[in-house]
């Protein structure tokens, strides 16, 4: 009877298990590589979209991003790892802070004074690239995006 109740409670603990995996089977990691960084100064700023509206609204101040976060330079690239991220589409939008200030800088004409990139390294005409051109889709536990800076 003992091992009867042993065994039960065994093959429960293995079903509530595969429960709680299969919970986290439509979660994935994202690792960001950035390279092309002019110098090692400063930090590298990046914001994680999980929509066209708030990855159109955001000026690169992240304030409308799923995620964001602000990855030290060493060797002039940076890396950094999004975890647990519901599978779905998502861009990414990044600059160069080499002074920390926390601001995308620009010039005259809006034209910007530090290097910016986007996923898919995509390329935007006269602005930044759309979000139809830096949209990905993470549909798997782990997938990497090298970000070439511009």
């Amino acid at each position: 009877m003992l091992k009867k109740q042993i065994g039960l409670s065994l093959v429960c603990a293995m079903v509530l298990s595969a429960g709680c995996f299969a919970h986290t089977a439509d979660q994935g990691s994202l690792i960001v590589h950035v390279t092309g960084l002019k110098n090692s100064n400063g930090s590298v700023r990046v914001a994680l979209f999980n929509s066209d509206a708030s990855y159109t609204n955001d000026k690169f101040t992240g304030e409308t991003a799923f995620r964001k976060e602000i990855l030290p330079i060493k060797n002039n690239a940076a890396e950094y790892t999004f975890v647990n991220l519901p599978y779905g589409d998502y861009a990414l939008k990044l600059f160069h802070d080499e002074d920390n200030s926390g601001k995308f800088e620009t010039g005259m004409f809006g034209i910007p004074k530090v290097q910016y990139g986007f996923s898919n390294n995509a390329h935007g005409k006269f602005g930044p690239a759309g979000y139809d051109k830096a949209r990905f889709h993470l549909g798997s536990t782990e997938q990497t995006m090298n970000i070439d800076m511009q």
